[in-house]
């Protein structure tokens, strides 16, 4: 398989734009359960899956994302970040690409980042409700429940930022000179 070098480029600038939202201090929000925090940076993942596919989404969502859990100092979600984030963003550019190279539909688009969000949900509560248990004995299944909203917030705020600044690429034609 050869990869062409503008995607790999733009792969590579759409980690660092995951990185940047996820990492920027200024945009989080700490979680008053876990150790971890509320951020955006979802929304970048799925622009990065919707204009680039699933095989980069993937890529853009695990290390962009884990990085900034490293950089933050939130060693314990780095593992995790990687495989969530990297399959919402294989789940966001499946659906929404549908192996088509063509712009996806405004329900393809919807439906894909509404998944992504959703996955990124059920895959951190399946983590605190484990892991995060396995450590923290005192940390109740009520709390973890209690992080839900908090994650849906973050999925469903993510998601219609994502739909408006791709609405705004797609109207510009930006995307297909970038793509091109």
């Amino acid at each position: 398989m050869r990869i062409a070098t503008k995607k790999l480029v733009l792969c590579a600038l759409m980690t660092a734009i995951v990185f940047l939202i996820t990492f920027a201090p200024f945009l989080q929000i700490p979680s008053p359960i876990s150790q971890g925090y509320y951020n955006i940076g979802d929304t970048a993942v799925m622009i990065a899956a919707i204009l680039l596919g699933r095989r980069y989404g993937f890529v853009a969502g695990a290390f962009g994302s884990a990085l900034a859990d490293l950089a933050r100092g939130s060693f314990i979600f780095v593992p995790i970040t990687f495989i969530v984030k990297g399959i919402e963003g294989y789940i966001v550019g499946a659906i929404a690409r549908g192996g088509e190279e063509n712009q996806p539909s405004n329900l393809r688009k919807i439906l894909a980042v509404s998944a992504g969000a959703l996955e990124m949900v059920v895959g951190y509560f399946i983590f605190e409700l484990v892991v995060i248990r396995m450590i923290d004995k005192s940390l109740s299944v009520i709390a973890i429940v209690t992080d839900l909203p908090g994650n849906l917030i973050q999925g469903a705020l993510s998601a219609v930022l994502a739909l408006v600044f791709l609405t705004v690429l797609y109207r510009t034609k930006a995307v297909k000179k970038l793509l091109r």
